[in-house]
């Protein structure tokens, strides 16, 4: 496994090398979301970010990630979403200074919008249509089915086809349609991982039920991750998409309670007998080269103990090590404050009869409700909160942030500092829908 504390740190990897000195067509994952690709000598880097400090320091790579100066001699750059961990709009900026292309699917409004107030030009693409970005090499790509956000994309030159799939959890109604077009995947980077704030930030529930809870979800998702496997029927199963470990408290019941990577391929092996040999323990830098028609593999069998404890040991030191955040003024809650915060929840279209509450941590008798329905915006002191409401009691400098509108309130989900309630306690994707996308 590679594993370096200060992971923000160029080096010049030997897996890399290797892999760089072969002309053959393969993968190369460079950690967590990220792949580096190579079609007809060709290379197209996939979701790599170079802020190791995303989400305001609250996560780290576990393992590290590749960070060496050679991913950046590169021919394309996909970006599947705009999630921190996967976005990197400084690094962007850098590949389209050297006249690199920026590839995104097309499709999300929202998107555009970040990408336009970054400056960033892209080249965007159909979804659910192959298409050729030169003359040998297509992809075919295709959003989620209701969030708006992500994305997962094919890519080939018809002598191999990768599956990105981020942490895209999409289902037969698009996978189905995906590989009928598409035909034959060798490699897929399959997601499988819960990394939520469902159950584990929740209030109102016991520890019993947060810990079954926990393990039923995680079970759920990586049986979506089996589904997506049985679909696509690729010669090699990259577990992908779950190398992130929250650094606020790293024996968090949040961090022991998402699946890893080693967790994934043994839950497959043993409930998907069929592909059970495709199933990898891939980590960064490992990598697979398609050569003479057959492809080849060159990873660490590793153990589920070997990994546990590498983990342990990684976290508690990086802990140590963690940057603290600059403290945030604290901010009034005042009528311009409220109005900001109309102004944004009035472009939701989807009136519903529901509030959204929120309050700093020190001072939660002083709660902010937005009601959805009228999208009206009040201030009021009290203890208790209306019924049909999310009611989310953020740590102060998250708050602060978000109210001087520094932050969306996205990040501060992304940042997992808060505790939350529902009442009734009922989850409506809708309502996360909302929140996520207009605050």
């Amino acid at each position: 496994m590679i594993i370096h504390l200060k992971d923000n740190i160029y080096r010049k990897y030997n897996e890399l090398t290797k892999f760089l000195k072969s002309d053959d067509d393969g993968v190369f994952y460079t950690g967590h979301a990220s792949i580096l690709v190579r079609l007809n000598k060709k290379k197209y880097l996939f979701d790599y970010i170079n802020n190791t400090n995303f989400y305001r320091n609250s996560w780290i790579f576990f393992p590290s990630q590749i960070f060496d100066k050679r991913l950046f001699d590169v021919d394309g750059i996909f970006v599947s979403h705009i999630h921190q961990d996967h976005y990197d709009p400084c690094l962007l900026r850098k590949f389209q200074n050297k006249k690199i292309p920026i590839y995104i699917l097309d499709g999300r409004e929202s998107f555009k919008r970040v990408l336009k107030k970054e400056n960033i030009n892209v080249k965007f693409l159909p979804i659910k249509k192959k298409f050729y970005i030169n003359h040998n090499t297509w992809i075919y790509g295709c959003l989620h089915e209701y969030n708006d956000i992500d994305s997962s994309m094919v890519i080939s030159n018809d002598n191999l086809s990768i599956y990105h799939g981020n942490d895209n959890f999409i289902t037969k109604k698009s996978l189905n349609p995906l590989k009928k077009a598409v035909g034959n995947i060798d490699i897929a980077c399959i997601p499988f991982a819960y990394i939520n704030y469902y159950p584990y930030l929740m209030n109102g529930i016991s520890k019993n039920k947060s810990r079954s809870e926990a393990k039923r979800i995680e079970n759920l998702f990586m049986n979506y991750g089996i589904e997506q496997s049985k679909i696509l029927k690729p010669k090699v199963i990259i577990p992908f998409g779950s190398n992130l470990f929250h650094i606020d408290n790293p024996e968090s019941a949040m961090n022991k309670g998402v699946a890893t990577p080693v967790d994934f391929v043994n839950y497959a092996k043993k409930n998907n007998k069929s592909l059970s040999k495709n199933y990898k323990t891939m980590l960064s830098g490992s990598f697979c080269l398609k050569v003479d028609g057959k492809i080849k593999i060159f990873y660490e069998n590793i153990s589920k103990k070997k990994f546990n404890n590498e983990l342990s040991n990684y976290t508690k030191k990086r802990k140590k090590l963690s940057v603290k955040n600059v403290l945030a003024k604290k901010i009034d809650i005042n009528d311009s404050k409220l109005k900001l915060i109309q102004k944004k929840i009035i472009k939701n279209p989807n009136k519903i009869n529901h509030n959204i509450v929120l309050s700093s941590k020190s001072e939660q008798n002083k709660k902010i409700i937005i009601n959805l329905k009228n999208d009206s915006v009040s201030y009021k002191i009290m203890k208790q909160i209306p019924i049909n409401s999310h009611y989310f009691i953020v740590e102060d400098n998250e708050f602060n942030l978000w109210l001087n509108n520094n932050i969306t309130f996205e990040e501060v989900l992304g940042t997992r500092r808060f505790r939350y309630n529902r009442n009734p306690n009922i989850y409506r994707v809708e309502i996360n829908q909302i929140y996520t996308n207009f605050l």
